[in-house]
């Protein structure tokens, strides 16, 4: 299918799934929460936004070095604001990801493929934290999902997902075989999975894999600590785990191709996953809505640096 009609045909499921959410909500309701809202709960969990992009970049920097490639800390995190600034402007969550290659291939033009690899393994690592993060904390919240058959399903889906992949982990040369078989033409999603696997099938280091789960779980904690304060800035008090839980459900299901930059779906994910605790709809968007905005206005910091970066000495 042509990438434009691609994009024209997930701009039109963002724009039904956000029209069916707003249809939703009790508008005067949304903006009372608001009038209320406590700034100082919503100050800090943006301020936060730089404490997880310095534990992105101590996580990359792993990889890079495994490959010999040594970058200055405050190099690395420029680079890493710069992308998450990017990322505002393009239709997925990984278009950010473009500008680290390039900026990087212009400076290590024989490693390029290391490069990409180590891009791959730090954000691919992240995203099989969640589903660690997932199975840890699935059990205290087990009577919910056996109560709630499409949170019961959702559950399925994400454990068939991960099977799926650490059969590929354990049986690549298997999975190109397939492939090549039943597969001809190129699918992104596929070729990206594949990209994944292949990059953690090569570290031979398995500390770096420790290491780079480590980190990658200390990241979703502090987004997590981000979400419970702006919780705490509409007086509610929900259980920080259940937050850790809903976290990683919707970035599991967001990296599936529906949407631009899985709007609408990470929307409708919390607010029907906060209301089986009794969170209001309105609440909930509001949370979602303005994590939104205030990482868009704290990666603007990436745009300084952007346009700043030649005068700064790394």
């Amino acid at each position: 299918m042509n990438k434009k009609i691609k994009i024209i045909l997930k701009a039109i499921i963002t724009i039904l799934l956000l029209l069916y959410i707003f249809l939703k909500i009790d508008w005067k309701l949304f903006y009372t929460n608001l009038k209320n809202i406590n700034i100082i709960y919503i100050i800090i969990p943006a301020l936060m936004a730089y404490i997880s992009i310095y534990i992105s970049i101590l996580k990359w920097d792993i990889f890079l070095k495994n490959y010999g490639i040594v970058i200055s800390k405050l190099k690395l995190y420029s680079i890493y604001s710069i992308s998450t600034f990017f990322n505002n402007f393009f239709p997925t969550s990984f278009g950010g990801d473009f500008y680290k290659i390039i900026y990087l291939n212009k400076r290590n033009r024989d490693r390029k493929k290391e490069i990409l690899s180590s891009i791959i393994q730090e954000r691919g690592l992240g995203f099989l934290s969640l589903f660690l993060i997932n199975f840890l904390i699935l059990p205290f919240y087990f009577k919910l999902f056996l109560l709630n058959k499409n949170l019961l399903y959702i559950e399925i889906i994400i454990f068939l997902f991960i099977v799926f992949i650490l059969f590929l982990i354990i049986n690549y040369t298997f999975f190109i075989k397939i492939k090549n078989i039943f597969i001809k033409k190129d699918i992104l999603i596929i070729n990206k999975f594949q990209n994944l696997i292949l990059s953690i099938v090569k570290i031979k280091n398995k500390k770096i894999i420790i290491y780079g789960l480590t980190y990658s779980i200390i990241f979703s904690i502090i987004i997590a600590i981000a979400r419970y304060m702006l919780f705490y800035a509409f007086n509610i008090n929900i259980n920080f785990y259940y937050i850790l839980l809903v976290s990683s459900i919707t970035q599991i299901i967001g990296i599936l191709p529906i949407s631009l930059n899985s709007l609408g779906v990470t929307e409708g994910l919390n607010i029907y996953l906060y209301k089986l605790v009794g969170i209001p709809i309105e609440i909930s968007l509001a949370v979602v809505l303005i994590g939104r905005i205030s990482l868009i206005i704290t990666s603007s910091i990436g745009g300084l640096f952007y346009i700043f970066d030649k005068k700064i000495k790394y």
